[in-house]
């Protein structure tokens, strides 16, 4: 067992579906090839999870990858995170569903934040990215919040955005702020876009065009502060990070990986301008860890040590971005403790500690969990998909048990 500091370490992130209504360009679920989890957690899973988890955790997440409003029972997990005294809680949503029902739960339990996905600052550009959410149900889904919270005289939950960032809607973020702000929202959170091999978005990842990203970050950032906006924007992207040898620039459709040279997206490449302890200290801001800023950090990611990540069905990953689709144990059989000191933990901690990397982590392919600096935080998630999908065969050939599971829950 890891050192622990305090009792509530860890970061828990639960999915208790795996569905979604929305078919968003660069989600994986818009992907002519994906397969919608049917798992739904049930109550006796939720318990026993909660029972083992929310007492050591400081932040539950109650959703990942999917969309927490279809899951029945969101409310009773609520009422858990309140019960075991969760510090802090939340969850994301793309604002279908949030009815006045669960809005009411949400102030009943005094939730501390609630996070909507919008990624455009128009209708054209939103209804474009988000099929088939319609411009006017998201604003009125601000307004219904907003106003409820006044009913209540509640200053929580705080509202919270997360946009993803693209050459479609760039330009738009600084508008987008300036409205959000009109809305009520406290927070917003600007992420790039992780491409996903097959989803014909390559175009749209702004590593083709990181003078444009940052331009227009910097311009989000001078109108967060005239307005009083709260952002969290990731770091910049090296101008050059796109020209070949020779100078020139092309459009690039999968960025070079680590083992190809494209750098590793834990630690940075060569030359590159920022450290590995400035990078872990915005990734605490952007996580809104309760940690010190350092100039050292004797790892390049907390996550084996302070982070789980539950599916419907019970199966731990260890990361928000396991896209290996290896899993580390299951609630349903195991407790924590077993889970939390298997092998497949320790082997991953080792790992990080010697910077002896598997593929997943030193091409972390979700570029505002990997580093935009690194070409191997742009490359695409479908091939790390591949390459699991082929070790999973031929250790199946030979006889090996994978610790995989049939069809991945991505």
């Amino acid at each position: 067992m890891p050192v622990l500091r305090t009792n509530r370490f860890l970061r828990v992130k639960l999915d208790m579906v795996g569905r979604c209504q929305l078919r968003c360009v660069m989600c994986h679920f818009a992907h002519p090839e994906f397969e919608e989890n049917p798992w739904t957690m049930g109550r006796e899973l939720l318990e026993k999870v909660a029972a083992d988890l929310f007492p050591r955790a400081h932040d539950v997440v109650l959703s990942s990858s999917a969309e927490p409003l279809l899951a029945p029972d969101l409310p009773r997990a609520l009422e858990l995170c309140r019960e075991y005294e969760v510090p802090s809680f939340h969850f994301s949503t793309n604002a279908i569903n949030l009815t006045r029902r669960i809005i009411d739960k949400v102030l009943e339990v005094q939730m501390p934040l609630i996070t909507i996905s919008i990624d455009a600052g128009t209708k054209e550009t939103f209804e474009e990215i988000r099929t088939p959410m319609k411009w006017k149900m998201i604003m009125r889904r601000f307004d219904q919040l907003r106003e409820i919270k006044e009913e209540h005289g509640s200053e929580y939950p705080l509202i919270s955005t997360t946009s993803v960032l693209m050459r479609r809607n760039i330009r738009e973020m600084p508008g987008l702020v300036r409205l959000m702000k009109d809305k009520g929202v406290n927070q917003m959170n600007f992420v790039h876009m992780a491409v996903i091999g097959g989803l014909g978005v390559e175009d749209e990842s702004l590593i083709n065009e990181p003078k444009l990203a940052n331009d227009c970050l910097d311009e989000v950032r001078e109108v967060a502060k005239e307005v009083g906006m709260e952002v969290m924007l990731p770091i910049p992207i090296p101008e050059d990070i796109g020209q070949s040898d020779d100078g020139g620039n092309g459009d690039i459709t999968d960025a070079e990986r680590s083992d190809e040279g494209g750098g590793t997206a834990l630690t940075g490449a060569a030359g590159s301008a920022v450290s590995i302890a400035e990078y872990l200290n915005h990734k605490n801001r952007e996580f809104l860890l309760a940690a010190r800023v350092k100039d050292h950090h004797n790892r390049a990611c907390y996550f084996p040590w302070y982070y789980i990540h539950v599916n419907p069905d019970g199966s731990v990953f260890p990361c928000g971005c396991w896209f290996e689709f290896s899993t580390f144990g299951n609630f349903k059989t195991q407790t924590f403790e077993e889970i939390w000191t298997s092998e497949k933990y320790k082997e991953l901690r080792h790992q990080i500690l010697t910077m002896e990397l598997r593929d997943v982590c030193a091409n972390c392919s979700v570029a505002n969990m990997g580093r935009p600096d690194v070409q191997a935080s742009f490359s695409h998630r479908a091939k790390i998909k591949r390459e699991w999908r082929d070790k999973a065969a031929a250790a199946e050939g030979a006889g090996l048990d994978t610790g995989m599971p049939a069809e991945p829950s991505a």
